[in-house]
């Protein structure tokens, strides 16, 4: 009897489950069809992929300890969606650095770009001529070498926060007054005052608009209300000092000084060139408001876990400049603890602890794995200032790591992953430095920083806990700011009289 020949539908159903046999075994063994294999990582699942081993809570920790088993470079896939995190500094220099025309892409968000118009902010812009623009905007208004004009407004919002504090003012609505106040004097020209002022409150929608993104339901409620208030900051703050401008009316200020710059007989380049001016002007208002006043908090709660470093400051504050008085951002050299503190602070509260993410835009060959174009790389920046080999006791807030024989170590890592990588470093960061200073030197010379106390007088130290989402800082807690002294109380009063 002849065999029976089978079915076309047999054969063609026989060649599909073959075929997705094979796809299914590539995915599974992590091949691409390329021969080389994808970073090590966690294998998944079909469809979702790796959706269950994305950490929800603080997940630069979620990631680091996943990078105890699969090393410092780390594939994942997000519904087919790649995915690579990376948690050692060599790691972050070989691609976001050596390789940064192929790492230094941006990815599209629908929520951040379409729904809240973000897609005006320098940090979200993918890279190319625009980016490239912005970032010479930016370079000539914050380099580290143009900083010493803004030292007298940085006194002068330094002095405005020391008093406040003397006034029993909120600790968190005092320092945000004071860094935001700063960004909006020297972007806009703007004397503000207020939290509630709309130069301020504007911003800080925003940043309650990061968080809300995390939960979409929410997020798409108030959606319309968040991207009012992105138009809002991007758009009116740079108007005001325009028309002011032409009235010739508008005081000095970063915004000014890039409208003098615009050509008067082109008016295609003058769009343009006040499209960037806008977008660098409303990036720096929105970085001030947000991570620098969250990493101002980190530094009143190390203190108050760390009594003993206060001490230490205090003391170099007291013998190099004298009790009492408040240094001079000049004299930043003579106090290496101070720089010191300054430095772990920014180590050991890594606000911005992914950083933001980077797009790779073509497939690109790297220590034997190939890395398609699309991925999403974030650089664990927490894992970086927290890893053992590089920071003994990385969990404990201790500056002297940064010091030998009294001054600043040379050899000592820069902490300064935080700011994120390569070409998309955050510019800003040199003036974010002197802030913290400012402020580090200026409170330590005048109030002691203590904890409150409970009924029966003791001390109720806060628990080191921190937020968790895209940003990273304490949670609320409580502080008393106490007199150093005599010269202390003296200094304040004449800050009294003659601020502004």
């Amino acid at each position: 009897m002849a065999p029976e020949v089978p079915s076309a539908s047999l054969i063609a159903g026989t060649a599909f489950t073959a075929l997705a046999l094979r796809i299914l075994y590539r995915w599974w063994a992590g091949s691409n069809g390329s021969g080389l294999p994808y970073p090590p990582g966690p294998k998944g699942y079909p469809l979702i992929n790796n959706v269950l081993d994305v950490p929800l809570e603080c997940p630069w920790e979620g990631y680091e300890k996943l990078s105890r088993q699969y090393g410092d470079i780390m594939f994942l896939k997000i519904f087919g969606r790649p995915m690579l995190i990376l948690s050692s500094e060599r790691r972050v220099k070989d691609l976001f650095e050596k390789q940064a025309t192929i790492y230094s892409g941006k990815p599209y968000s629908v929520m951040l770009n379409d729904l809240l118009q973000f897609k005006h902010f320098f940090a979200i812009l993918d890279y190319g001529a625009s980016w490239r623009k912005h970032r010479k905007a930016f370079h000539q208004h914050f380099d580290s070498n143009v900083l010493p004009k803004y030292h007298p407004t940085l006194k002068k919002y330094t002095e405005r926060f020391l008093v406040a504090l003397s006034e029993g003012e909120d600790l968190s609505e005092a320092s945000r007054n004071a860094i935001a106040g700063l960004g909006i004097a020297i972007l806009y020209g703007v004397d503000v005052k207020s939290v509630h002022d709309p130069f301020i409150s504007d911003a800080l929608l925003i940043g309650d608009a990061f968080k809300a993104a995390g939960v979409p339901g929410k997020f798409l409620r108030w959606a319309a209300y968040y991207r009012e208030a992105s138009l809002r900051l991007l758009n009116n703050p740079f108007q005001f000092v325009w028309n002011c401008h032409k009235a010739a009316e508008a005081k000095e200020c970063i915004a000014t000084a890039l409208i003098d710059q615009f050509p008067e007989n082109d008016p295609d380049q003058l769009h343009e060139d006040s499209i960037v001016a806008r977008n660098v002007c409303a990036m720096t208002h929105l970085a001030a408001v947000d991570t620098t006043h969250a990493s101002s908090q980190g530094f009143f709660f190390a203190m108050l876990l760390y009594p003993e470093v206060q001490k230490a400051a205090q003391g170099e504050l007291d013998r190099v400049v004298g009790a009492g008085v408040i240094p001079d951002i000049n004299q930043s050299s003579e106090l290496p603890y101070i720089n010191a503190i300054v430095k772990e602070l920014l180590r050991w509260l890594t606000v911005m602890p992914l950083a933001l993410p980077h797009l790779v835009k073509e497939d690109h060959v790297y220590d034997g794995y190939v890395i398609p174009k699309g991925t999403i790389v974030f650089g664990n920046a927490w894992a970086m200032m927290h890893d053992p080999e590089v920071y003994e006791d990385p969990m404990v807030f201790k500056p002297e790591r940064y010091l030998k024989d009294g001054r600043l170590d040379a050899d000592a890592p820069e902490p300064l992953a935080g700011f994120g990588f390569g070409r998309r470093i955050c510019p800003g960061r040199y003036l974010a430095i002197e802030i913290l200073f400012s402020l580090v030197a200026s409170t330590l010379t005048l109030y002691n920083i203590l904890p409150p106390k409970d009924g029966l007088r003791n001390p109720i130290v806060p628990e080191p806990r921190f937020a968790g989402g895209a940003m990273m800082k304490p949670e609320p807690f409580n502080a008393i700011f106490e007199p150093r002294s005599a010269q202390a109380l003296a200094t304040l009063e004449d800050i009294k009289r003659h601020i502004s």
